[in-house]
Protein backbone atom coordinates (compact mmCIF):
# COMPACT_ATOMS: atom_id res chain seq x y z
CA UNK A 1 0.00 0.00 0.00
CA UNK A 2 3.09 2.22 1.12
CA UNK A 3 4.53 1.78 -2.60
CA UNK A 4 1.46 3.18 -4.95
CA UNK A 5 1.15 5.96 -2.20
CA UNK A 6 4.96 6.85 -2.76
CA UNK A 7 4.70 6.14 -6.76
CA UNK A 8 1.75 8.77 -6.50
CA UNK A 9 4.00 11.01 -5.13
CA UNK A 10 6.85 10.72 -7.11
CA UNK A 11 4.73 11.11 -10.07
CA UNK A 12 3.47 14.33 -8.51
CA UNK A 13 6.60 15.73 -7.94
CA UNK A 14 7.35 15.04 -11.44
CA UNK A 15 4.52 17.20 -12.02
CA UNK A 16 5.68 19.64 -9.99
CA UNK A 17 8.81 20.12 -11.12
CA UNK A 18 7.71 20.67 -14.80
CA UNK A 19 5.23 22.88 -13.90
CA UNK A 20 7.95 24.82 -12.17
CA UNK A 21 10.52 24.98 -15.28
CA UNK A 22 7.70 26.39 -17.16
CA UNK A 23 7.41 29.56 -14.57
CA UNK A 24 3.79 28.05 -13.39
CA UNK A 25 3.32 30.01 -10.41
CA UNK A 26 6.57 32.49 -10.81
CA UNK A 27 7.08 35.90 -11.46
CA UNK A 28 8.52 36.71 -14.53
CA UNK A 29 12.00 37.92 -14.00
CA UNK A 30 12.04 40.63 -17.00
CA UNK A 31 8.34 41.81 -15.31
CA UNK A 32 9.40 41.90 -12.16
CA UNK A 33 13.53 43.53 -12.01
CA UNK A 34 13.60 42.26 -8.71
CA UNK A 35 14.63 38.83 -6.44
CA UNK A 36 12.29 36.57 -6.07
CA UNK A 37 12.34 37.10 -2.34
CA UNK A 38 11.59 41.02 -2.90
CA UNK A 39 8.31 39.96 -5.00
CA UNK A 40 7.00 37.58 -1.56
CA UNK A 41 7.50 40.68 0.35
CA UNK A 42 5.97 42.67 -2.11
CA UNK A 43 2.81 40.05 -2.51
CA UNK A 44 2.02 39.91 1.80
CA UNK A 45 2.49 43.90 1.22
CA UNK A 46 -0.13 43.38 -1.27
CA UNK A 47 -2.38 40.78 1.18
CA UNK A 48 -1.75 42.53 4.50
CA UNK A 49 -1.58 46.72 3.50
CA UNK A 50 0.01 48.45 6.28
CA UNK A 51 1.59 45.73 8.08
CA UNK A 52 4.23 46.32 10.08
CA UNK A 53 7.59 44.36 9.56
CA UNK A 54 7.73 42.69 12.42
CA UNK A 55 4.65 41.15 11.09
CA UNK A 56 5.51 40.58 7.78
CA UNK A 57 8.73 38.79 8.86
CA UNK A 58 6.21 36.28 10.92
CA UNK A 59 4.24 35.38 7.60
CA UNK A 60 7.36 35.40 5.68
CA UNK A 61 9.02 33.19 7.78
CA UNK A 62 12.16 35.55 8.28
CA UNK A 63 14.18 37.67 10.32
CA UNK A 64 13.16 41.14 11.57
CA UNK A 65 16.36 42.45 10.41
CA UNK A 66 16.39 40.58 7.04
CA UNK A 67 12.74 42.11 6.35
CA UNK A 68 14.01 45.45 7.10
CA UNK A 69 16.52 45.42 5.05
CA UNK A 70 14.59 43.72 2.21
CA UNK A 71 12.15 46.87 2.71
CA UNK A 72 14.47 49.11 2.76
CA UNK A 73 15.51 48.06 -1.18
CA UNK A 74 11.60 47.80 -1.94
CA UNK A 75 11.74 51.41 -0.65
CA UNK A 76 14.22 52.43 -2.65
CA UNK A 77 12.93 50.64 -5.87
CA UNK A 78 9.63 53.05 -5.58
CA UNK A 79 7.47 49.86 -4.99
CA UNK A 80 6.37 50.55 -1.04
CA UNK A 81 6.65 53.12 1.50
CA UNK A 82 6.04 53.30 5.36
CA UNK A 83 4.20 55.69 7.50
CA UNK A 84 4.28 55.65 11.35
CA UNK A 85 2.00 53.16 13.25
CA UNK A 86 -0.83 54.99 14.79
CA UNK A 87 -0.79 53.69 17.74
CA UNK A 88 3.23 52.20 18.64
CA UNK A 89 5.39 55.16 17.61
CA UNK A 90 8.47 52.59 17.58
CA UNK A 91 6.72 50.95 14.88
CA UNK A 92 5.85 51.41 10.82
CA UNK A 93 3.70 49.73 8.95
CA UNK A 94 3.95 48.83 4.93
CA UNK A 95 2.16 49.50 2.33
CA UNK A 96 2.22 49.57 -1.63
CA UNK A 97 3.33 52.81 -3.73
CA UNK A 98 1.38 52.96 -7.15
CA UNK A 99 4.26 51.52 -8.89
CA UNK A 100 4.24 48.71 -6.34
CA UNK A 101 0.53 48.06 -7.03
CA UNK A 102 0.68 47.99 -10.64
CA UNK A 103 4.14 45.62 -10.57
CA UNK A 104 1.82 43.26 -8.01
CA UNK A 105 -0.81 43.64 -10.50
CA UNK A 106 0.85 42.69 -13.51
CA UNK A 107 2.88 39.85 -11.95
CA UNK A 108 -1.01 38.38 -10.79
CA UNK A 109 -1.95 38.95 -14.35
CA UNK A 110 0.80 36.87 -15.75
CA UNK A 111 0.33 33.93 -13.10
CA UNK A 112 -3.53 33.71 -13.87
CA UNK A 113 -2.71 33.84 -17.86
CA UNK A 114 -0.50 30.86 -17.02
CA UNK A 115 -2.27 29.02 -15.09
CA UNK A 116 -4.97 29.55 -17.70
CA UNK A 117 -3.27 27.85 -20.35
CA UNK A 118 -2.62 25.04 -18.63
CA UNK A 119 -6.13 24.63 -17.22
CA UNK A 120 -7.28 25.00 -21.21
CA UNK A 121 -6.50 21.63 -22.00
CA UNK A 122 -9.35 20.33 -19.51
CA UNK A 123 -13.00 20.41 -19.38
CA UNK A 124 -14.80 22.38 -17.27
CA UNK A 125 -15.90 19.04 -15.53
CA UNK A 126 -12.29 17.77 -15.11
CA UNK A 127 -11.04 21.30 -14.02
CA UNK A 128 -13.54 21.33 -11.46
CA UNK A 129 -12.53 18.11 -10.17
CA UNK A 130 -8.95 18.24 -10.72
CA UNK A 131 -9.61 21.42 -7.83
CA UNK A 132 -11.53 19.77 -5.70
CA UNK A 133 -9.36 16.48 -5.37
CA UNK A 134 -5.95 19.11 -4.78
CA UNK A 135 -8.00 21.22 -2.59
CA UNK A 136 -8.93 17.48 -0.88
CA UNK A 137 -5.52 16.11 -0.99
CA UNK A 138 -4.68 20.29 1.01
CA UNK A 139 -6.95 19.73 3.85
CA UNK A 140 -5.35 16.22 4.69
CA UNK A 141 -1.56 17.93 4.46
CA UNK A 142 -3.26 20.99 6.22
CA UNK A 143 -4.06 19.03 8.83
CA UNK A 144 -1.62 16.74 9.40
CA UNK A 145 0.82 19.75 9.95
CA UNK A 146 -1.92 21.58 12.66
CA UNK A 147 -1.81 18.27 14.03
CA UNK A 148 2.10 18.07 14.40
CA UNK A 149 2.70 21.17 15.98
CA UNK A 150 0.44 20.31 18.50
CA UNK A 151 2.47 17.50 19.27
CA UNK A 152 5.43 19.40 18.82
CA UNK A 153 4.16 21.92 21.39
CA UNK A 154 3.30 19.67 24.18
CA UNK A 155 6.65 18.06 24.59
Amino acid sequence: MRDKFYDAADEFFTLMTRLRRMGVGASPPEMTQISPALMALVEQVAAVPDSSIVDLARRLERAVPTVSVEVRHLEDAGLVARRPHPQDGRAVQVFLTSEGRALYERVQRARRDTLARLLSGLTSEERATLLRLLGKAMQALEREDELQEEGSTKT
